[in-house]
């Protein structure tokens, strides 16, 4: 067998049974900051948001599935009164329960709550490695805070990262905020600027493909230094140069887990979004890709049988660059490019590098 068909049989030998192992449950649409450039364009809460009865029996829901770790995000999550008794409801159910905020109400007072209430992570927004650069987009005094906020959660024993949104405007500030992690001692998570939300017409700050390969090269090489778990980020593409990794997708004597084969994409086979109206989605937006609401259904009924799920884990379907590349078992694109950009979850990943020419890398 050739590679595309060693790694398309150890590919459906992976999903044949899947779970949805993580949940994004997107608690509020409310948001006590108006970031120029927020991709859900967060502010107000949404009408029909979930009472803290109904989040209780969607989280009771989400358990149910066999969900192994739940992140709250809105929005901002930590503004809901009731925040705290919904982590620590989440924590007595499922094995890992994690925040993202953007700092903002992380006094030492709430980073104690957040401890007691069993959390295993808060991932804080920081957009650059100094106040000009983050506050250009958070508002003025919002790099401090956020700075003070992991001084905070460390304080309270509550494990901390950094989530960095990269585009055009501070893509040359990467090196430096690789460092800046390792100084305060926390992991890293890296995320691609969409304009998307607020940032909507702001295209000309989505990073060219020769940016986002540069980017993505040098976080491999970071991890590989410093350990897989220093730095997340969407790798999709950099299995197309990681021998290693294609060694391991390809031996007949590793098995075809989820730890030990790179299936590529999760969106359908590992991962999906929940709404703060309790609307279930594969790449968490609100329209075409809606699944089902939590409220009334049942996340392991939706997850078995829904036609979306079972149609995007047949890679078959995919389309265009992705649908004839070498690497559609181990990669397969990223499904909420192919979503967002070209309005077909099936279409080819617009942002893909691999295979570029010179003039095409320079493209956005």
């Amino acid at each position: 067998m050739n590679f595309l068909e060693i790694t398309k049989k150890k590919y459906y030998d992976a999903v044949k049974n899947p779970v949805p192992m993580m949940v994004g449950l997107r608690i509020t649409h409310a948001c006590n900051l108006n970031c120029k450039l927020c991709g859900v364009g967060a502010g107000k809460p949404f009408r029909g948001e979930m009472t803290t009865e109904e989040a209780k029996k969607v989280i009771n829901n989400i358990s149910r599935a066999g969900v192994s770790h739940l992140s709250f995000g809105g929005g901002e999550p930590l503004i809901r009164d009731d925040i705290i008794e919904l982590a620590g409801y989440a924590a007595h159910r499922i094995d890992s329960v994690g925040i993202v905020s953007n700092g903002l109400s992380l006094d030492k007072g709430m980073a104690r709550q957040i401890a007691r209430a069993g959390v295993n992570q808060v991932m804080v927004s920081l957009d650059g490695v100094d106040p000009a650069t983050h506050d250009a987009n958070r508002g003025a005094g919002s790099y401090e805070r956020v700075i003070k906020a992991i001084d905070n959660l460390q304080d309270a024993r509550v494990t901390a990262r950094i989530s960095f949104t990269i585009s055009r405007a501070n893509c040359n500030q990467l090196s430096k905020m690789i460092g800046l992690a390792a100084k305060y001692g926390v992991n890293l998570h890296v995320q691609e600027f969409f304009a998307r939300g607020r940032a909507a017409g702001h295209d000309s700050l989505i990073l060219t493909k020769r940016e986002r390969r540069d980017m993505q090269r040098l976080l491999h090489k970071t991890q590989a230094e410093r350990g897989a778990g220093s730095i997340s980020f969407e790798n999709r593409y950099i299995v197309s140069e990681d021998e290693r990794l294609k060694h391991i997708c390809t031996d007949p004597n590793l098995g075809s887990g989820f730890y030990d084969f790179c299936v590529g994409s999760l969106t359908g086979i590992y991962s999906l979004f929940v709404s703060s109206t309790g609307d279930v989605s594969l790449c968490g937006g609100y329209g075409a890709d809606r699944l089902g609401n939590l409220k009334k259904d049942s996340l392991t009924e939706i997850w078995k049988n829904s036609e979306l799920i079972k149609a995007v884990r047949n890679r078959e379907k995919f389309t265009g660059k992705c649908g004839e590349c070498t690497y559609l078992y181990i990669c397969g694109g990223t499904r909420s490019n192919a979503y967002h950009i070209l309005k077909d979850i099936f279409a080819e990943d617009p942002l893909c590098w691999v295979g570029c020419s010179e003039e095409e890398l320079d493209a956005a």
